[in-house]
């Protein structure tokens, strides 16, 4: 069994997309000490502003594969005073975050996470 988080955000105006990348890849040293991880990824979107349709921002998603809820949901707390985490919330819009918590109904195959 596993639980899905869903965090998703928009980056900052002028953060590049390695920037993010790099800050999450930061992030693992200290996530993998966390009770319960099982796998993460990054994912990106590029979305049009609504106040110009030249410019452009980074939307954001990261799934995370936690073994229970109660480790999803203690996560959060126990990253929370991480400066890895500091860094990467400091590349995004803070109003943007949007984070929930899935049990998974369904899959096509097993999912084979270490």
């Amino acid at each position: 069994m596993y639980i899905v988080e869903t965090v998703s955000w928009v980056a900052k105006a002028g953060v590049e997309s390695q920037q993010m990348i790099d800050a999450v890849t930061l992030m693992l040293p200290d996530l993998k000490k966390v009770p319960g991880f099982k796998y993460q990824s990054l994912s990106q979107k590029e979305i049009m502003q609504e106040t110009s349709n030249t410019d452009s921002a980074s939307q954001w998603l990261q799934l995370y594969y936690w073994d229970t809820v109660e480790n999803a949901h203690n996560s959060n707390e126990i990253m929370a005073p991480t400066a890895s985490l500091a860094h990467l919330i400091s590349l995004i819009e803070p109003a943007s975050i949007a984070i929930d918590i899935f049990i998974p109904q369904q899959q096509s195959s097993r999912l084979m996470l270490d």
